[in-house]
């Protein structure tokens, strides 16, 4: 089965805007939501929604698998920088890699969050992509 988490994480830790942002060895999580109280910087967290789903049939077969990922973005409020507009622009980009480099869609969006007792924006997105067999290499 294709580890797509962790070609998200290629995908977005070699990306230029992403690593000038955060620190992509740090602050791009699988899985592990911080802390809320803990969190003083920009993070990425990757996560699963669901199970792989079997999709396009042929001959009384699955052709292909569909994954179901949410990414999660935090910002911070510091001085110096617009923490909301930082986190639209990070979702954002995001949203682009992984349309462009691994072909996944956006599909849903959660309310956009502020927590003014944290001083700390995040935004949730799902995306789903689908691949044939012959591409997760069964």
């Amino acid at each position: 089965m294709r580890d797509l988490l962790s070609e998200i994480y290629a995908v977005l830790s070699q990306d230029e805007f992403v690593s000038e942002t955060l620190d992509v060895n740090r602050n791009i999580k699988f899985n592990e939501y911080p802390e809320t109280e803990s969190i003083n910087d920009t993070y990425i967290i990757i996560d699963e929604v669901d199970d792989t789903l079997p999709v396009e049939y042929g001959d009384n077969d699955n052709l292909a698998l569909s994954y179901l990922i949410q990414i999660d973005v935090y910002t911070k409020v510091k001085d110096g920088i617009n923490a909301r507009k930082l986190r639209d622009e990070l979702s954002y980009h995001i949203s682009r890699i992984l349309k462009e480099q691994l072909g996944m869609i956006n599909t849903s969006n959660a309310k956009p969050e502020y927590d003014g007792e944290y001083k700390l924006y995040r935004s949730a997105r799902r995306y789903e992509g689908v691949f044939y067999r012959a591409e997760i290499k069964l």
